[in-house]
């Protein structure tokens, strides 16, 4: 299932939209929270509309999906001059599986503008490395074009911290589609988590919530169907079960698009399954 299938959803007569899952975007344990969060910026879109860039959603997962259909329910807080709101629910079988805020803005100019984090420090996408083989099967990993450049496990000078989990390089779809809000908040959770690599143990992390902040309209700059992004992802802290993930998705030409922010849950994996992943270089 391609990313445009994956977002395909029908409107119904009480104004709600049903989705399907299938495993073509599983994980351990349900689908990606990255391609729920797509889905709820997707339904948003339809009621607050396309002409303002999504600029920040927050997502709670509160159960994980099952293979079947679920709908979608969007409630407009407000639609203003600049800035519209809304809150998305996905219900399944009646239980609650995730509750978004979104929020749409767009002004007519910029009174002053700065960036001052700088762009990874990334090999040509012809040095880097790929996850050759992993333990357990994550349909998900198929959909991505995983290009490892960063905390390659292993690799200890592709790495910036010291002993730090982080992990990135360059991404896309496996199968190119044009880049918009729903792309770039599918990829903010695409990346398998550092901790999963770095730490040795057979865990999974599945998110808690996530905050996505699009910081540049995907749509107003020179980004290719075709083009990698450079992705960065620090997983800085974990404690008390928990862990937090900081992420920076990034144009080629060096145009910041999106923060990410998640609060994951350190998980076994089920039994039998080790964890172990293989890379090799290109």
């Amino acid at each position: 299932m391609r990313f445009s299938e994956a977002m395909t959803m029908a409107e119904g007569d009480d104004g709600r939209f049903t989705v399907t899952f299938d495993r073509s975007w599983w994980v351990v344990s349900g689908p990606n929270g990255g391609i729920i969060v797509a889905l709820l910026v997707r339904a948003a879109q339809a009621r607050l509309g396309t002409q303002k860039c999504v600029r920040t959603v927050t997502t709670h997962f509160l159960a994980a999906p099952t293979e079947g259909s679920a709908e979608i329910e969007v409630s407009v807080d407000r639609l203003g001059r600049v800035a519209g709101f809304a809150t998305v629910r996905m219900v399944q079988d009646g239980r609650n599986i995730a509750t978004a805020l979104v929020a749409t803005a767009e002004l007519p100019s910029s009174l002053h503008e700065w960036e001052q984090r700088r762009f990874p420090d990334l090999p040509a996408l012809s040095d880097t490395w790929i996850m050759s083989s992993e333990s357990v099967d994550v349909p998900l990993h198929r959909q991505w074009d995983q290009r490892w450049g960063l905390g390659v496990p292993g690799v200890p000078e592709t790495s910036t911290i010291n002993g730090g989990y982080e992990a990135g390089g360059w991404l896309r779809l496996s199968e190119p589609e044009p880049y918009d809000e729903a792309v770039l908040a599918a990829m903010s959770d695409a990346w398998v988590p550092a901790a999963m690599v770095h730490s040795g143990l057979p865990i999974h992390t599945p998110t808690l919530e996530l905050t996505v902040h699009f910081r540049t309209d995907p749509r107003t700059i020179e980004l290719s169907a075709d083009s990698y992004c450079a992705v960065v992802f620090r997983q800085l802290s974990g404690r008390e079960g928990f862990l937090d993930e900081s992420g920076e998705i990034w144009s080629p030409d060096g145009q910041l698009l999106v923060l990410s922010r998640q609060i994951g849950i350190l998980l076994p994996m089920p039994d039998g399954v080790t964890g172990e992943r293989k890379f090799e270089r290109l």
